[in-house]
């Protein structure tokens, strides 16, 4: 399956996900991918290492820290992948880059219409695009009944099957389903496994949607997200 049959249709989903990457073998936890660029290349820093700011996302193995002081939240990402913020000035750094895979910048901007701050993604061996997407909304009713409503609500929205809710320590609630997403070159199917996790922190409600095409990627990059998604 092409990785850019899977990107199209993702795109033209509410749980569209974001930046592109090598990784290999999805049978053994994160998987193993070529080597990402030194941290004064990822377009998101300007050139910089990227300063935590108080943000302490923990060490997990066959990752790297995404700390986005600016934002007041940090993440862990796959090794490997690329990932960007979704501002102006990170997408007009992102067109100057000399991008590997050559549709990254357009979807980074599709995912930046949606409204979402922060976009990471990576493709395995088979063109296999695995996706995370970071969003925010102000002003939001984060009771805990009123956050497991939002998260039966979005499964709901996406049009997904095979619903779970999975409730986890400080209110956070995920929920887990699959999607069936017609190709935008040919109109054939594509499976997909989705998750969308919420993390309640006053009145804001954050959510960071996982998409993939293989349980084993997505139980490794879910994993990844469960732990390494922390708030100042």
């Amino acid at each position: 399956m092409g990785r850019v049959r899977l990107r199209a249709a993702i795109a033209g989903v509410a749980l569209a996900a974001v930046l592109l990457a090598g990784c290999g073998d999805d049978d053994e936890g994160v998987p193993p991918a070529d080597p990402l660029p030194e941290q004064d290349e990822l377009p998101t820093h300007g050139g910089e290492e990227p300063k935590a700011g108080g943000i302490e996302v923990p060490e997990i193995p066959g990752t790297f820290a995404a700390p986005v002081p600016s934002l007041g939240f940090g993440i862990a990402v796959p090794m490997g992948w690329n990932a960007t913020l979704l501002s102006d000035a990170a997408l007009d750094r992102l067109a100057d880059a000399d991008l590997e895979e050559g549709f990254f910048l357009d979807a980074a901007r599709n995912v930046a219409a949606s409204g979402a701050v922060f976009y990471a993604a990576g493709i395995d061996d088979a063109g296999r695009v695995a996706e995370i997407k970071v969003d925010v909304q102000e002003g939001a009713d984060t009771a805990p009944e009123a956050v497991r409503a939002a998260a039966t609500a979005a499964a709901e929205a996406a049009g997904g099957t095979d619903v779970s809710v999975v409730e986890g320590e400080g209110g956070r609630v995920r929920v887990d389903f699959r999607l069936e997403l017609a190709a935008a070159d040919d109109g054939q199917p594509i499976d997909a496994y989705a998750s969308q996790l919420f993390v309640p922190d006053g009145d804001r409600l954050w959510s960071v949607i996982v998409t993939s095409e293989t349980p084993e990627t997505q139980d490794a990059v879910l994993a990844v997200v469960d732990a390494g998604f922390v708030l100042d």
